[in-house]
């Protein structure tokens, strides 16, 4: 059972037709890396970006794009599966892709051309626009940074979680909203960025509410884009 734990992909032929939500099955690791080939999915390429290497100042080129939800994108949402299927955050990001509706999924992913792997995906960010207090917002339903990165000091590519923020400034502004907005336990992080801390629902829970409101849009996306030499913008 063990073995059969690690080596857990996701199928793409063979999911709910009701839900949505796929089914998985089980593969050796040389199934793993053939399940990460390149596809030629139909996002629509946003912009690139230069990460930052943790170890020298040469950048690393990556680029922004968005999901269209078309079969393709589904396989890259499954592959992705492959890679962060030992972890705890790949079950929360099939879940949202699947249920669709108004949101919006970017992914951030190193290289500059239409064929993306999943081993390549550095983040993935979904958004969407709703209403607070009679306050349009732009809101984070999550931004995940691939596990090599998350939570690790020594991991070689920095800058993909704040670029991913980045994206939903962008779109923020361009949208007309208020604010955005978001919940998160990195705490340092989103200080350090610049987006403020709310009022917590609960003291004693380390989930804690974040904002960046509409005076400070332009502030974050002009020294985001200084930071990582934004292209296309």
């Amino acid at each position: 059972m063990e073995k059969l734990q690690l080596n857990l992909i996701s199928n793409y032929q063979n999911f709910d037709k009701k839900t949505f939500a796929p089914k998985y099955n089980f593969a050796t690791k040389k199934d793993v890396f053939e399940k990460s080939n390149p596809v030629n999915f139909t996002s629509r390429h946003i912009m690139d970006v230069n990460l930052k290497r943790r170890t020298t100042k040469r950048p690393l080129g990556a680029q922004v794009a968005q999901l269209n939800f078309t079969p393709e994108d589904d396989k890259l949402i499954f592959n992705l599966g492959c890679f962060w299927a030992k972890t705890e955050f790949i079950h929360p990001i099939t879940d949202f892709y699947h249920k669709k509706g108004k949101k919006q999924f970017y992914v951030i992913a190193m290289g500059n051309n239409s064929e993306i792997k999943a081993k390549d995906v550095k983040s993935i960010l979904q958004i969407e626009d709703t209403t607070i207090k009679n306050k349009k917002v732009c809101k984070v339903d999550f931004v995940q940074a691939a596990p090599e990165i998350a939570d690790n000091e020594k991991s070689s590519v920095r800058g993909a979680g704040e670029v991913a923020l980045y994206v939903a400034v962008r779109h923020a502004k361009e949208e007309g909203c208020k604010q955005v907005v978001l919940t998160s336990t990195n705490n340092d992080f989103y200080e350090k960025i610049g987006f403020e801390m709310g009022a917590k629902k609960d003291p004693f829970s380390s989930i804690c509410p974040y904002y960046l409101d509409e005076k400070d849009f332009d502030w974050f996306l002009e020294k985001t884009e200084k930071k990582y030499g934004f292209k296309n913008v």
